[in-house]
């Protein structure tokens, strides 16, 4: 939700399909000569479709008469043009430019904040789509965009807050009961979520963003057959978005449909060759079906491309590990430690590459510190225990195994399959 990636992944159709709505040109009712009736045909064309003969004839009436009391719209408009052409800075220095010369629009607001957005200026996306609100308290679309923004901040309450207000100004917009769904779901309230990512497909039976979000809701609560009839759908809606095919491969793996699951991280990596996630994903599939080799192979790939990818690093230790290349394993674990102190999956695993070195002392400490990251770790108490143990600290490894004993019987080896597509934040 919150992040903005080189990749074309599913936060690029978010832009197209709603959390960034579509965007608001000005229209220019009145037109007499010179510039007007240029930008009266630019506004035509912009239309039609005509983008570049649009912004050729928007910049020759502004080149004309740049301070018209029309010339805000006009600077506007080709902002339209260049944001829909991806050029966000220079779409960014029209709005700024529109709204200098007449600062009470709320579509030149409403704009800017959307250039902003893309720029990943949230904070001042976030001060735009206020002003834009101020000026037009009934702007759904402001209200959305702005949730969406506080939703990547994480501040919930606010998020709801104007995706309700979305929901008020806009009852017909599929992408606003799409969003509020989203939020409800990340917040775990899934009955809610459901209710609207329902709506949101009532009202548009293409929003492959819906089936995505309500495939998501199913996979986390067990409904794996659910969620892949949803990936099915979102993938044939947008069958060229590498994040859809991505998480649809984990719903087919989950099932235990390994083929497909491999087919749909090979496409993501065919759509977008640089695609870490995918490449991380396709190794932890390799792995788990006792390929080791190609397992490492797609993790370094994945780190290459993104050196801090914690959840790489952790991945491939496991395939080291499992291969008896107890030093890799080490090196990689540690430097999931660096990129996040908080794993304390990191922790135990190395531990237990240090028992196969028999250096309990380290051991310990590792084991130490998984348990004070997460005080219901068992495995951590079970292996502090055999460290106990193995330096003659008889008390200490019973007292570990009474804790452990309380908290449930020990995984078994190999077990942490999920904990291998966990993402690490």
């Amino acid at each position: 939700m919150k992040r903005v990636l080189p990749l074309v992944t599913i936060k690029m159709l978010l832009l197209l399909a709603g959390s960034i709505t579509a965007l608001t040109a000005v229209r220019t009712e009145v037109f007499a000569q010179g510039a007007l009736e240029l930008w009266k045909q630019a506004q035509q064309l912009q239309e039609e479709g005509k983008q570049e003969q649009a912004l050729k004839l928007y910049t020759e009436g502004l080149s004309r008469e740049p301070q018209h009391h029309d010339a805000h719209k006009a600077y506007n408009n080709r902002g339209l043009l260049y944001y829909s052409g991806g050029d966000c800075k220079k779409a960014l220095e029209d709005f700024d430019k529109a709204i200098e010369l007449n600062s009470g629009d709320s579509a030149c607001y409403y704009n800017r904040g959307n250039a902003h957005r893309c720029l990943a200026m949230v904070d001042r996306a976030i001060v735009d789509y206020t002003a834009s609100i101020q000026l037009h308290p009934e702007n759904g679309a402001a209200y959305n965009n702005r949730g969406s923004l506080y939703l990547e901040k994480g501040n919930y309450a606010q998020a709801e807050s104007d995706y309700s207000k979305a929901v008020l100004y806009s009852p017909e917009d599929s992408e606003v009961y799409c969003n509020r769904g989203n939020l409800y779901r990340v917040s775990g309230r899934y009955d809610l979520a459901l209710v609207d990512l329902n709506r949101a497909l009532e009202l548009r039976a293409s929003n492959a963003v819906a089936y995505y979000y309500r495939a998501m809701l199913y996979f986390h609560t067990g409904r794996y057959k659910d969620a892949r009839t949803d990936m099915n759908d979102a993938v044939r809606i947008a069958p060229e978005e590498p994040e859809l095919r991505c998480f649809r491969g984990d719903v087919n793996r989950a099932e235990g449909y390994y083929d497909w699951a491999r087919a749909d991280y090979d496409k993501a990596i065919e759509l977008s060759p640089r695609y870490a996630d995918a490449f991380d994903k396709r190794g932890s599939l390799y792995l788990d079906r006792g390929n080791g080799l190609a397992a490492i192979n797609n993790f370094t790939e994945a780190i290459e491309i993104n050196p801090r990818f914690a959840r790489a690093y952790y991945n491939r230790g496991n395939a080291h590990l499992e291969l008896g290349n107890y030093e890799d394993a080490r090196k990689d674990f540690t430097r999931v430690i660096s990129l996040n102190p908080a794993y304390y999956h990191a922790y135990y695993k190395r531990a237990t590459v240090e028992m196969a070195g028999e250096k309990y002392v380290q051991v310990i400490d590792d084991c130490t510190k998984a348990i004070d990251l997460h005080e219901g770790f068992r495995d951590a108490y079970y292996l502090r225990a055999e460290a106990h143990q193995a330096r003659g600290n008889v008390q200490e490894a019973k007292d570990d195994r009474k804790k452990a004993r309380n908290l449930g019987e020990p995984l078994e080896p190999n077990t942490e399959g999920q904990n291998r597509i966990r993402p690490i934040y």
